[in-house]
């Protein structure tokens, strides 16, 4: 893939799409479009081929969750589990699809999956309201009150969970991405006052700093 070549548009829809930052780039993608591993820089064979061992290990263990799924469609873990793995594919419209069975299958959080699928569906989400925000605001209002209610759903659900922290740090920085930086601040206080992990509270109180900046430019 080469992003400086004029003559094939793909070269950055491709980029774009899968985040590629680095090159030379090589991507392994399945047949629907999801990015099952990616890799960077110049590689001997030596080098590649583990890469492509792991790319196609992870596809064959995926294929496998979904015939699972074919005769227990109403597993809860299987659907939370195939969820997470559509969404580090970047397949956000699939991954909704089996986070609502997971949510339905497992509204007592069983699984011990539910608070960090809400909180990777809210990153979704929330990567992609600054895009839109450029473009399509009603849709960039869409996807921020998604992300928003995702994050909201962890800290208001699930204080005892590890995702509980890292989802009050992501509502923060999705409130900054969207311009809200009364609420970006509160949020970020709240957490660098009260957060137990070292490293959510140092990021939160750094992040702070940063959307107290951002807002007095503003």
């Amino acid at each position: 893939m080469n992003p400086e070549d004029k003559e094939r548009p793909i070269n950055e829809e491709t980029r774009s799409r899968y985040g590629v930052t680095a090159y030379p780039a090589v991507l392994f993608v399945s047949p629907d479009g999801g990015l099952i591993q990616k890799a960077s820089g110049f590689l001997t064979p030596d080098q590649f081929s583990p890469i492509m061992e792991d790319a196609l290990k992870k596809e064959a263990e995926f294929q496998e969750k979904l015939e699972k799924l074919k005769a227990k469609s109403d597993d809860a873990k299987l659907n939370a589990q195939v969820a997470l793995t559509y969404l580090q594919r970047m397949q956000l419209e699939e991954a909704v699809l089996f986070s609502e069975k997971a949510f339905a299958h497992d509204p007592k959080n069983r699984t011990k999956l539910i608070p960090n699928l809400h909180n990777q569906l809210g990153l979704a989400y929330g990567a992609l309201v600054e895009g839109a925000m450029l473009e399509n605001s009603e849709e960039a209002e869409t996807h921020f009150e998604k992300a928003v209610s995702h994050f909201k759903v962890v800290i208001d659900t699930y204080p005892k969970s590890q995702a509980y922290e890292p989802a009050q740090y992501y509502l923060g920085v999705t409130f900054a991405i969207k311009g809200n930086y009364e609420d970006a601040i509160a949020t970020l206080e709240k957490l660098s006052h009260h957060a137990k992990d070292e490293n959510i509270r140092q990021n939160a109180e750094a992040m702070l700093e940063r959307v107290k900046d951002l807002a007095r430019s503003h």
